[in-house]
């Protein structure tokens, strides 16, 4: 079929810049292998908004539990209305998060709390760009995510044309740099679009046509130009088989409908089968965590018609349908990462809600992890004394949790940490043996 000059150049051009950042010049140094050769893989999901990191594990100790509910009178949760936490009495956990003590109990769930960085800031924009560029003073654009890319290598021979993407809209800046990350709801829609829509017969002609002019024998200037070509096609043909419309969870498991629960479960489609794929990171986002006004309803806090009941129910029940589905062999060389910007004021406010504070919440799920509550006792920060007057404090530094991420399950030494977090000196958060 033939194809118009001036659609088929329009294509071109849009393919060279889907992938143009692909084979940016770097030096990659490689990592350790998965048991057998398997791929070692991260999802990350951002909360946006900020957490309420406080209502969402909450210290039952008696002194801090008072202390809780003076607080917030009617914003803090009876103890009765908590789940018990397995294995661990100074904490309990909100009542959307009970579907995962199955998982804390098989210690395939840990919890850090009281989690920031030096100078916090309660600024959206400032504190998610540190959290995303793992450095606090932002001196870097490039993401964390973007830079463990760019600093490694992927154990399959031959490489991957994409070892990351981002299921949304928008890239976060953590996966944002010099390596390409897609971004698609469904990667297996992704199409050239070219004039408008095509039909199957011309879009088909169409590839057939360019993926030609890339395949030719040329040396010289356009080598990176040709090998963009045919990583693009390349990553088009993979993910050809992989719409989420199509998609059958494994082992009975159901995500919630919603646009967490879809883009979760398109994550899970993605990971499995390491070849032809071989995508080691998964960024998604889920939003709505600025809760000012309306938090809870005060007359009954358990109501799933709240926003952070819903919120937290959405991504506990997300949680658990991707472990059940992936299933414990594949959670053993997968971890799930939950991260928010900031928590919010221990103190309600006069809207049924929290303002912006310090001390957050990371959840950290998946075979590598022990199942641990960390920062609860002796290291607590009491809420005797807040952070700054108003904020649970923070003891462990965000970047500590993705040192030991990227150290302990995705293979890196320390030496190559330095370019993916420079400037900072680890210490063990303890979360993964």
């Amino acid at each position: 079929m033939s194809i118009k000059r001036r659609t088929f150049l329009k294509a071109l051009a849009g393919g060279m810049t889907l992938g143009s950042q692909a084979l940016a010049a770097r030096s990659a140094k490689p990592r350790l292998r998965g048991k057998g050769g398997v791929v070692k893989k991260l999802v990350v999901v951002f909360q946006r908004g900020g957490n309420d990191a406080l209502n969402t594990l909450v210290p039952v100790d008696a002194t801090q539990y008072n202390l809780y509910r003076n607080l917030r009178p009617t914003l803090g949760f009876t103890t009765n209305q908590l789940s018990p936490v397995p294995n661990n009495s100074f904490f309990r956990m909100h009542p959307a998060l009970n579907p995962m003590s199955g998982l804390i109990s098989g210690g395939d769930l840990s919890m850090i709390h009281a989690v920031g960085y030096p100078d916090s800031d309660r600024s959206h924009f400032e504190s998610q760009a540190y959290y995303e560029t793992a450095i606090p003073g932002n001196s870097l654009s490039s993401g964390w995510l973007n830079r463990f890319l760019q600093n490694s290598t992927s154990p399959l021979n031959p490489e991957p044309p994409i070892r990351g993407i981002h299921i949304g809209s928008n890239i976060p800046q953590a996966a944002s740099g010099q390596v390409s990350v897609p971004v698609s709801n469904n990667f297996g829609r992704l199409r050239l679009e070219v004039d408008g829509a095509l039909d199957d017969t011309r879009e088909a002609a169409l590839r057939e046509e360019i993926r030609n002019i890339y395949n030719l024998d040329i040396t010289g200037s356009n080598d990176r130009v040709y090998g963009t070509g045919r990583k693009i096609f390349q990553m088009l043909d993979n993910f050809a088989d992989r719409d989420l419309d199509d998609y059958v969870p494994e082992n009975g498991a159901v995500y919630p409908d919603s646009r967490l629960g879809e883009r979760v479960a398109h994550a899970a489609q993605m990971l499995k089968d390491d070849n032809p794929l071989g995508i080691e990171v998964v960024t998604i986002d889920q939003g709505g965590y600025d809760t000012h006004a309306g938090q809870v309803n005060p007359n009954n806090l358990t109501s799933l018609d709240t926003p952070h009941m819903e919120l937290l129910d959405e991504l506990s029940r997300s949680m658990v349908a991707f472990y059940q589905d992936m299933g414990a062999t594949r959670m053993d060389d997968i971890l799930f990462l939950v991260v928010t910007e900031f928590g919010r004021r221990a103190y309600q406010n006069d809207s049924n809600g929290t303002d912006h504070g310090t001390g957050a919440l990371a959840m950290v799920m998946g075979g590598p992890t022990n199942g641990q509550m960390i920062n609860g006792g002796g290291n607590w920060p009491s809420l005797a004394s807040l952070y700054r007057g108003h904020d649970l404090g923070w003891v462990t530094d965000f970047r500590d949790i993705y040192w030991e991420i990227l150290r302990n399950h995705m293979g890196m030494n320390d030496n190559d940490l330095q370019a993916v977090i420079p400037g900072h000196t680890y210490s063990p958060v303890g979360f993964i043996p």
